[in-house]
């Protein structure tokens, strides 16, 4: 996503101005692209340092420092960190572009509107769910492995 977050913006405006052609609220979805924007680059700056620690680890620990697991467990914390605050900011963003797709009427007002609005937040939530166990998954099994005292044994004869 750091690469290709500031390039997508670009679709994000034209697709935001549909709704507004559609009726939806222009103030709305100028506070919209404002946070996404500043989302997308933040985000984006943050996986970048996310990333140039991890591979500075992962090249530590091909050349077998002692070095390697504390920054391979520090990168583990700050990725759950900023992972975590990247999908509930994400998932707030989403909230706020579904109340502008929906605010136009297109979907009526009866029964099926409120069917597809019900649909549309349990959806959040299961993305939000996945995306935390998703964003967790590797950096836990870091903290795991380098905590086994096998694996401590075998970085101290370093």
């Amino acid at each position: 996503m750091s690469a290709i977050g500031p390039v997508s913006m670009f679709l994000v405006k034209q697709q935001m101005q549909v709704f507004v052609d559609q009726g939806a609220d222009q103030a709305k979805v100028d506070e919209y692209i404002s946070k996404i924007t500043s989302h997308t680059y933040i985000s984006s700056a943050a996986n970048a340092v996310l990333a140039i620690l991890l591979l500075t680890g992962g090249i530590l620990l091909l050349r077998r420092r002692k070095v390697a697991s504390p920054i391979l467990q520090s990168w583990a914390v700050l990725k759950i960190i900023a992972g975590g605050l990247v999908v509930f900011k994400s998932a707030a963003l989403s909230r706020m572009q579904m109340e502008i797709m929906m605010s136009n009427d297109a979907l009526g007002s009866g029964t099926e509107a409120a069917m597809v609005k019900s649909f549309a937040s349990y959806g959040m939530w299961i993305g939000l769910i996945f995306g935390l166990l998703w964003l967790a998954i590797l950096p836990v099994f870091i903290l795991i492995w380098f905590n086994r005292e096998k694996a401590k044994r075998e970085m101290s004869s370093w």
